[in-house]
């Protein structure tokens, strides 16, 4: 059986694609202006679906099983929607508009994936046994006695 996917992974997986998004959605326009890269626009717009979908898809596989397994937080999800809502709304927008969109949009998608990754580690849930001594000393607890 595989091994599931860490909250972790999946989290700093979901904002380095939000983050190559926007890099895309703000260096496209930048590079386009320039005569000899204006026959990358069919190439573009292949790849603002394909930030879509993967940040669509991260976001199902990581926020929504953090909300229901370890924090309950709606506003992980909230911000994750939006930002996705801000995405389509980006490829129908123009000029200024669209720079604001995809800024929007990548901000909100991978904010929603950093709370969802604080969330889920102040849950204590998720922690090993070692993990949670680690946390605990650092925190300045005491360790639990023992009993035999």
């Amino acid at each position: 059986m595989k091994k599931p996917i860490s909250h972790a992974f999946g989290d700093r997986a979901g904002v380095i694609v939000a983050t190559l998004c926007f890099v895309h959605c703000v260096a496209g326009p930048a590079l386009i202006a320039f005569g000899s890269f204006s026959s990358l626009i069919a190439l573009s717009e292949r790849t603002e679906i394909l930030f879509m979908l993967a940040s669509a898809t991260i976001g199902t596989i990581v926020l929504f099983p953090g909300y229901r397994r370890r924090h309950r937080r709606r506003s992980c999800l909230a911000m994750f929607g939006s930002g996705m809502a801000a995405l389509l709304a980006h490829r129908y927008a123009h000029g200024l508009a669209e720079l604001a969109t995809a800024l929007v949009g990548a901000s909100l998608i991978a904010g929603a994936h950093i709370l969802n990754h604080r969330y889920s580690r102040r849950c204590g849930c998720c922690e090993t046994a070692s993990e949670k001594r680690t946390v605990d000393a650092v925190r300045g607890r005491p360790e639990p006695e023992i009993t035999r």
